[in-house]
């Protein structure tokens, strides 16, 4: 995936809240995206890959932390998450730290998916 093929909210939310990085020597990098703009990007993909109207739709898991399952971020099953992964493994391989959205939870490793008030989420 190269990062001219980014999704229509990814370049809205991009557009929507500027381009302007709060890190002054947030420079492009070789794709012309700034790290701070691969998250911008990365975090509207999950505002919408969370929606959700039912705890067996949260059943795609994000992975993020081996040592705390929680951490791991759910999308919709019918979310294009190979898409997400791709985005993320770009912004990582051009030297960005990709920052998750969200709170990583309790580390519990029993903790079930549901859809809580529209968003997947560990409960």
């Amino acid at each position: 995936m190269i990062a001219s093929e980014l999704t229509p909210i990814a370049m809205v939310f991009a557009a929507m809240c500027g381009t302007s990085s709060p890190y002054p020597d947030d420079e492009p990098t070789s794709t012309g995206f700034s790290c701070y703009e691969y998250n911008l990007m990365i975090k509207a993909e999950f505002a919408v890959g969370r929606e959700c109207a039912f705890d067996s739709q949260c059943d795609q898991v994000i992975p993020v932390d081996d040592a705390c399952p929680t951490a791991d971020r759910l999308v919709n099953i019918d979310f294009d998450a190979r898409y997400l992964l791709d985005f993320i493994e770009e912004a990582e391989s051009v030297g960005c730290t990709v920052e998750y959205p969200g709170d990583p939870g309790d580390c519990d490793p029993d903790a079930e998916p549901v859809c809580d008030f529209g968003s997947c989420t560990w409960m």
